[in-house]
This record gives C-alpha cells, sequence and structure tokens, in this order.
C-alpha cells in the first residue's frame, strides 16, 4: 500500500509547499504582502517626519542606519531604499501565492 504521498512522483518537487498545515502557504504569502505593506508605510511616514522635521527644524532623533541612509541621500533615499524594500518583499508574497494556485491545479 503506497502512501498518500509518493515522494517519487515528478510533481513532488523538492520545493513541494505542502510540508504541514494546508494553510501555511497561505499564512506565509499574505504575511510577505503585509510586511511588504508594512516597509512601505513606514518609509512613507519616515519621509513626512524628516520634511516636516527639514521644514521646521530643531530636533529629531535617529537610529544609526536611518542616520547613515539620511547623510547618503537624505530624506528621498530613506524612502526609495524602504519602497524598493518593501516591493520586493510583496513581490515574494505575490510570487509565492502564485506558485500555490500553480500547485493547486496540478
Amino acid at each position: 500500500m503506497e502512501n498518500e504521498t509518493n515522494q517519487k512522483d515528478r510533481h513532488f518537487a523538492e520545493d513541494h509547499i505542502y510540508q504541514g498545515n494546508r494553510r501555511e502557504p497561505y499564512i506565509k504569502a499574505i504575511s510577505y504582502f503585509v510586511f511588504g505593506l508594512f516597509f512601505i508605510t513606514v518609509g512613507i511616514v519616515n519621509f513626512l517626519k524628516l520634511k516636516n522635521w527639514e521644514q521646521t527644524g530643531g530636533t529629531y532623533e535617529m537610529n544609526q542606519a536611518t542616520e547613515l541612509m539620511y547623510k547618503i541621500g537624505g530624506k528621498w533615499f530613506i524612502l526609495a531604499f524602504m519602497v524598493v524594500l518593501g516591493l520586493v518583499i510583496g513581490r515574494k508574497g505575490f510570487v509565492l501565492w502564485k506558485r500555490i494556485k500553480t500547485q493547486e491545479r496540478i
């Protein structure tokens, strides 16, 4: 009697997404989307705070990474970095989602 999942089957690849709970791949894909949106939102909020700080003056506390990015390219570099990071992570979620849907059709 064969197992329900035959690992010698040609459709059972090394990157088979169903390794545990059936909902796990969906949760992973959705979490990538959420993290991508989070980074984009943080970038926009940080950009607006820096813009306000540049216009009004005063003091603004930054961590070392933000300070380094600000010295390299200003508020626009920080915004671009966070948006690109968010898009890369969001794209990973989109690709994973498409892969899940493709494997469900097999």
